[in-house]
């Protein structure tokens, strides 16, 4: 008779999603996930999420969770038995904590989405006011330039007051001195310059015009700069998510690759996304490699993993407590 293969590892019921095995689970009853991280610091939880992308851990927990899920189900009391080290109160606490998880991603992208959308704006924001202003800056500087007159000083000055558009904060202030520097002109009621002034048609709502023109931009600049509020949910949040959902991961695949060397039926969970954090030894049973010595190594029993009386190596199927690598 042949030797039974492990069957491919699949759901049985059309791969339900997180949500749907948290409806059929219930919820886990509380101060269970704290009594399983005892011992574990929050440095230690972070550094082990720290090393994978969260969505590569969500990808292999709603395959792995629903064939578990499957298995368990359909499982009878002799499979149930071989799953020592598993119960569906362990896998309710497994898909709780990927719902959490799948939550924070969800809200650490989301609101990434939103800053950049914001900085877009106001970026374009600060663009539209400084094209504006540039135009309104160069137009002033010509009225003025007719209402000085031909005059060394008065050009020196009107040049001195204009200064540069290297950036938002530069133009800003030639606007602010080029208004001042109109309240002069426009001081003097009499005489040539007032008749220039008159000309150019150079009056007060012009000047308020350029003050309001300056402040806009200022303020446009200020905004564009500013840096968007903290993120609810950081990096840290997510790496410390990652970390407790690989310890709850593998706890699971450990019980079920156990299992299936007592019964090859019973499916192994074989992570992909993450497999770079596991490390499935290629020892083979104990009978098996102990070179074909007895009749009973070939046999059926052998395959069990049952006999050789030596303890399961640490390193099959994942590694031992640091794991990740």
């Amino acid at each position: 008779m042949a030797k039974p293969i492990s069957p491919p590892e699949e759901t049985y019921d059309n791969d339900p999603t997180l949500e749907s095995l948290a409806e059929r689970l219930g919820k886990p009853e509380p101060g269970i996930i704290e009594a399983l991280l005892d011992g574990t610091t929050e440095s230690q939880l972070v550094e082990r999420g720290r090393q994978i992308a969260s969505s590569r851990v969500l990808t292999d927990l709603r395959r792995l969770y629903a064939t578990a899920h499957a298995c368990w189900s359909s499982a009878s009391k002799e499979k149930r038995e071989k799953l020592r080290g598993f119960s569906p109160e362990l896998l309710a606490l497994a898909v709780e904590q990927a719902l959490a998880l799948e939550r924070l991603l969800e809200a650490h992208e989301s609101a990434g989405q939103k800053k950049d959308a914001a900085r877009a704006t106001t970026d374009a924001a600060l663009r539209e006011r400084f094209s504006r202003s540039l135009l309104l800056r160069d137009q002033a500087y010509e009225v003025l330039r007719g209402v000085a007159g031909s005059g060394k000083e008065a050009r020196e000055e009107l040049a001195q007051a204009v200064g540069t558009a290297e950036d938002p904060g530069a133009l800003a202030r030639g606007l602010t001195q080029l208004a001042a520097l109109g309240k002069r002109y426009l001081a003097q009621k009499k005489g040539p310059l007032a008749v220039r002034a008159k000309l150019m048609r150079l009056d007060q709502d012009y000047v308020e015009r350029l003050e309001e023109a300056a402040q806009e931009l200022t303020q446009a600049a200020k905004t564009a700069a500013a840096r968007p509020a903290g993120q609810k949910v950081t990096s840290g949040d997510l790496d410390r998510a990652d970390g407790i959902n690989l310890i709850l991961l593998e706890q699971i695949v450990r019980v079920f690759e156990r299992a299936n060397e007592q019964d090859p039926t019973i499916p192994r969970l074989v992570p992909i996304a993450t497999r770079r954090l596991f490390s499935r030894s290629t020892r083979k049973k104990a009978a098996e490699t102990s070179g074909g010595g007895g009749g009973a190594a070939g046999s059926g029993s052998a395959g069990s993993g049952s006999t050789g009386g030596a303890p399961p190596d640490e390193e099959d199927p994942v590694e031992g407590d640091d794991a990740p690598a």
